[in-house]
């Protein structure tokens, strides 16, 4: 990797750390529901009243959390990258963490709810229905460095 573009990623990612710690709002998720994807994935933490049936559901969230430069490319958080909150956006349920392989790409297993997603480009609520995953992309837009 060349010295500019080591730099570039590093101002991304200073400027991305900047972005959540400051709650940026810019981008409105994308969602939609798609079947299971592959991945390995997390699973939120139950909620008092919750039977162990639903230990091991097969819905949640996946998607893209990052940002976006001007010219359009975007680049992927590494390490803890999204947090899921109830509907109410007060309780943390769970957290999601993009790999230094993938980049931005992250999948929670969630129970059938509304939820609000914390992440680069802010905090939007979404829905899993029962059997399904909703699509998330969370991107902040960054000016080009100079």
């Amino acid at each position: 990797m060349g010295e500019n573009a080591m730099r570039r990623t590093g101002l991304v990612c200073l400027i991305l750390a900047i972005g959540i710690a400051a709650g940026c709002e810019r981008r409105a998720p994308v969602t939609s529901t798609a079947p299971s994807p592959s991945r390995s994935s997390a699973i939120a933490s139950p909620t008092p009243g919750e039977s162990a049936a639903d230990d091991n559901p097969d819905s949640g969230v996946y998607g893209f959390a990052g940002a976006r430069i001007a010219e359009g490319a975007q680049e992927g958080v590494i390490g803890e990258c999204i947090w899921i909150f109830d509907e109410s956006d007060r309780r943390q349920i769970a957290k999601g963490d993009c790999a230094a392989v993938d980049p931005g790409r992250f999948r929670l297993r969630l129970r059938p709810g509304k939820y609000v997603i914390h992440g680069p480009g802010g905090n939007h609520p979404f829905e899993v229905k029962r059997g399904e995953w909703t699509k998330v992309t969370s991107l902040v837009d960054l000016p080009l460095a100079p």
